[in-house]
């Protein structure tokens, strides 16, 4: 059931609860749907609180207008916190939510008890940058549908897209029959909050035990950008995946589970001795 949280401005975000157990925030991609962690979030929901929800001028949320940041996007989810009671919470935040992740990590460690950065970036490189800026250029001289074309092919596996083409041709369709008329405004400002995204300089400072996963075949996010991530973090775990594209979540379900939920789980008194030993 879909419940919506006050922001601090008059706003609202949509969120989803699932389960029982320490709490455990999903904050998907650039796309900022809730729906985007379906199956992951059924997964965890046996042994956690999961929460997901839609970024704000996404989804079911509160409309965008004009500009954003990861800042605002992070306070968003701050907001989010407080209204749920959660005082500390574990994390898995990919891409877009990677670096909402960060944000929130460098800036509000004693929020975060235990943070995955899934597929995610410290600060945009030179091939980052130009992908991004051909995106803007398909959805500004094609459109957005054009647009959502091309990022199914860019974000999911090659083989996905084989063996699930019937299913991506309804997502598509689905897609292009919810857009509203302010979705293309609400896709640049997003990426151009990406592309100004910068926490390389401050990674030292997140204390939260940390694990980067990501797939070796990623065309969004490179492992380049997960290896310097494990390498700036303090004890920082990373995992790379053989194969599974920027959406390995759902490619390959459960090498990513396998990543991701052991880590988890770890009860803090087994934090404590591994930090002894």
């Amino acid at each position: 059931m879909t419940s919506f949280a006050p922001l601090p401005d008059g706003g609202r975000l949509a969120y989803e609860e699932a389960g029982t157990g320490p709490p455990l925030l999903l904050v998907s991609g650039l796309g900022g749907l809730a729906s985007f962690w379906r199956g992951f979030a059924q997964a965890c929901s046996a042994r956690f609180r999961v929460v997901t929800y839609d970024h704000r001028g996404v989804g079911r949320s509160s409309p965008l207008a004009g500009a954003t940041s990861i800042a605002d996007m992070a306070a968003d989810l701050l907001a989010l916190l407080d209204h749920l009671g959660i005082a500390a919470t574990s994390l898995v935040g990919h891409s877009t939510g990677g670096a909402i992740a960060q944000h929130l990590a460098i800036h509000h460690p004693g929020r975060l008890s235990r943070l995955v950065l899934s597929a995610t970036f410290a600060r945009p490189c030179p091939y980052f940058q130009r992908l991004f800026e051909g995106r803007l250029e398909i959805l500004d001289r094609l459109g957005l549908e054009a647009y959502r074309r091309h990022a199914a092919l860019l974000l999911n596996a090659p083989a996905w897209v084989v063996a699930n083409a019937a299913l991506l041709d309804e997502e598509l369709a689905t897609a292009a029959a919810s857009s509203r008329p302010a979705d293309a405004a609400v896709v640049r400002a997003r990426i151009a909050a990406i592309l100004a995204h910068d926490c390389a300089g401050d990674l030292a400072r997140i204390a939260s035990p940390t694990r980067v996963v990501v797939a070796a075949d990623d065309m969004v996010t490179p492992p380049y950008h997960a290896r310097a991530l494990a390498a700036a973090i303090p004890d920082a775990e990373l995992r790379i995946l053989p194969q599974g594209g920027h959406y390995a979540v759902r490619a390959e379900p459960q090498l990513y589970r396998e990543a991701v939920l052991p880590f988890l789980s770890v009860e803090p008194a087994e934090v404590d001795h591994e930090h002894l030993s």
